[in-house]
């Protein structure tokens, strides 16, 4: 290799995050998505604001098969290739929900039922298999479909039906990240303890890769009980997603004084690896005063208000003696060798015995690597990371972020700590 180390790391510091560096998170740890919404064309902007994508309605399934064995994968085609020429994450919505489920599914047996999900979720793995992102299963505690019991019902565990959708999802999309999203969850204690129950139940059993939140109906919800329930669910030790986030009022001011209480809740939490908002155009959204551009495109307060938040947070904290630090409790270490190939090791410390989570993300903020997850003594540690991904395939080369998130013995989760390195290839 002719490069000279100081010519490659200056190299690694110039490189881009994203395909697109217009985007409001371009160069951030973490996205900001938003959606396509069925029958409409990708707004001419949408990668200048957003570098993540979900369908609002072209993937649920009474929209690809209204009518049986019919299927109309037209506009959930556009949207995934839109997503892949551009290199962005893609999330799949949805798979099992209540609700916009098909017609006609309502009237077979149980036995026909689960035939006909299973053939849904299989035709959609095969059709789609580098989806980045899945929506197994939406709003289990508000709308469980009518399929239920084809499922499993309730079963021994109380959400036998979930976790057979799970397991269903699992083996026909090996590669994406299966994620159980809802709503009305973080501003609701209780309803935090029954989500927490199935995603455990789900954890335990290797199937679920990350908790959601959609994000909708926190106009008047206090930030310290946001904050409270969102701490229980990076408690769990998996990423943690806002979905669907809005802020449905129609006054800008107010709307905009909202968005700065509420926002960096979830975009400053350490256990939040993306947020994605449920649409932005004006007459093109589902809450009606939730829009952030009119249709004239001009931009609402609280979108150039948001663009410059994003903009001006660090991305990467700056390490042990920075902000994101938590002197005395414990410490990462720079990885050694840096850079490296193939192989390295990260090194950290505790004073005290600890849940620790150590991820390695690209820069497109996606993980890419968990070396570390579980609980871990007291004292120095290093743990091993031979530069392949989470299912074993090399990656290429470049920068990566690899970050240490630790919960006390509260459950609470202390100031993140993260770095950087160069994988030579």
């Amino acid at each position: 290799m002719r490069h000279s180390m100081k010519s490659l790391l200056i190299l690694a510091l110039l490189l881009p995050a994203v395909s697109s560096p217009g985007q409001i998170a371009a160069g951030k740890d973490k996205f900001l998505g938003n959606i396509i919404a069925n029958g409409y064309s990708p707004p001419a902007l949408f990668d200048t604001y957003w570098n993540q994508v979900t369908p609002e309605n072209s993937g649920k399934w009474g929209s690809v098969e209204g009518t049986r064995n019919q299927m109309n994968w037209g506009s959930l085609d556009k949207i995934y290739e839109y997503a892949k020429q551009r290199e962005i994450p893609f999330r799949m919505h949805t798979l099992v929900w209540g609700q916009q489920q098909p017609g006609w599914i309502a009237s077979l047996s149980r036995e026909q039922q689960l035939e006909e999900v299973e053939e849904w979720i299989a035709e959609f793995g095969d059709r789609f298999p580098e989806t980045d992102f899945i929506d197994v299963v939406n709003e289990p505690l508000h709308a469980p479909p009518s399929y239920m019991n084809a499922l499993g019902g309730s079963g021994s565990t109380g959400w036998d039906w979930v976790i057979r959708a799970f397991e269903l999802a699992r083996a026909a999309c090996p590669d994406a990240k299966l994620h159980l999203n809802d709503y009305g969850i973080l501003n609701d204690n209780g309803a935090t303890t029954r989500y927490l129950v199935i995603v455990n139940l789900l954890k335990d059993r290797g199937l679920i890769d990350g908790i959601c939140e959609q994000g909708h109906f926190f106009e008047s919800t206090s930030t310290q009980t946001l904050t409270s329930n969102l701490n229980r669910f990076a408690a769990v030790g998996l990423p943690v997603y806002i979905t669907e986030h809005d802020v449905n009022i129609a006054n800008d001011t107010s709307q905009l004084n909202r968005y700065k209480q509420l926002f960096p809740v979830f975009w400053g939490h350490s256990a939040v690896q993306g947020v994605t908002l449920w649409g932005y155009i004006q007459g093109q959204i589902w809450r009606t005063d939730s829009w952030l551009i009119n249709s004239k495109g001009v931009e609402r307060p609280a979108m150039e208000w948001l663009k410059d938040y994003v903009a001006n947070e660090t991305a990467v904290d700056a390490g042990p003696e920075g902000p994101g630090s938590a002197p005395g409790r414990f410490k990462l270490h720079p990885n050694s060798p840096n850079p490296f190939n193939p192989s390295t090791r990260i090194a950290f410390e505790l004073t005290e015995p600890a849940q620790v989570r150590i991820e390695v993300f690209d820069l497109k903020g996606r993980t890419v690597a968990v070396p570390v997850n579980g609980r871990t003594a007291a004292g120095f540690h290093e743990a091993a990371w031979d530069a392949r991904d989470r299912s074993g395939r090399g990656l290429p080369g470049g920068v990566y972020v690899y970050r240490m998130t630790v919960a006390d013995g509260n459950g609470g989760i202390l100031p993140v700590q993260s770095r950087t390195m160069l994988l030579l290839k």
